[in-house]
């Protein structure tokens, strides 16, 4: 276990606590719906779980042993950077796009540029997976749960 690690969970775990503690005062749920308070408390809860799984978790390196606490030699490369970089502007994109294009068009789009240009994923695997992700959440979201999205001009 890296100092770094622990230290890094426990804030988190402490923030992710802080949120659980506020979502607890909103309404759990209503007799047929989740309520305003359903999100939180589970976002909050997984990422307290997460958190301590990353402050308690032994650390391994790339090979597999157990990492030591020396400094790691390989800095962050530049191709990492802007991969996280264009993952940004596309969800800045898809962010802004939404309103006209609607939600569930602007997220598909955002994911095909997702698997196809930031991960480069074969184009099979890429619009299968785009497509397969927008149809799950269409489905729970706007047909099971009734969550009201922008809709563009196919009305959708």
């Amino acid at each position: 276990m890296k100092r770094t690690n622990l230290v890094a969970g426990l804030l988190f775990a402490a923030v992710f606590g802080a949120c659980l503690w506020d979502a607890a005062s909103f309404q759990y749920g209503t007799e047929f719906a989740p309520g305003p308070g359903f999100a939180p408390v589970w976002l909050s809860a997984i990422g307290i779980a997460l958190s301590l799984l990353i402050a308690f978790y032994p650390s391994t390196d790339a090979a597999g042993s157990q990492a030591s606490n020396a400094r790691p030699s390989n800095a962050i490369d530049k191709r990492g950077m802007l991969r996280v970089v264009a993952t940004l502007a596309g969800l800045v994109g898809m962010l802004i796009v939404a309103d006209w294009l609607g939600l569930v068009s602007a997220i598909l789009l955002f994911l095909l540029f997702l698997t196809l240009f930031v991960q480069r994923l074969s184009l099979a695997v890429g619009i299968g997976a785009s497509i397969g992700t927008v149809f799950f959440v269409y489905v729970v979201f706007v047909r099971l749960l009734d969550v009201p999205i922008p809709s563009g001009p196919l009305g959708f």
